[in-house]
């Protein structure tokens, strides 16, 4: 009796911490994973890896990520022409402007 009990917490334990493990695994982006795109990554790897951006930029081939209390825009060569296999140029991590109204 005494071994079931004991097999029975060990396995519960186990499925516990598989169950945390995988939860760690998941969730949003964090400033740390924006910081290590390397210059010349495919856009493609960029969207694969982040999703859709919230934003884009005007004038200027790059995408915008909220990230944090932070934004991460990651900028593309647009010589190679405004395509998913563009390399990411420069990755830049800000603060948020605060709009005063």
């Amino acid at each position: 009796m005494k071994h079931r009990i004991i097999t029975a917490v060990v396995l519960s334990t186990a499925i516990l911490c598989l169950t945390l493990l995988a939860a760690c695994g998941s969730g949003e982006p964090t400033l740390k994973d924006f910081e290590a795109i390397k210059e010349g990554t495919p856009r493609s790897e960029v969207l694969e890896k982040f999703g859709e951006p919230d934003s884009g930029l005007s004038g200027l081939f790059g995408d915008i990520y909220n990230c944090e209390d932070q934004l991460a825009i990651v900028y593309y060569d647009s010589s190679a022409g405004y395509r998913d296999d563009a390399p990411v140029l420069e990755v830049i991590i800000t603060e948020r402007q605060i709009k005063n109204d």
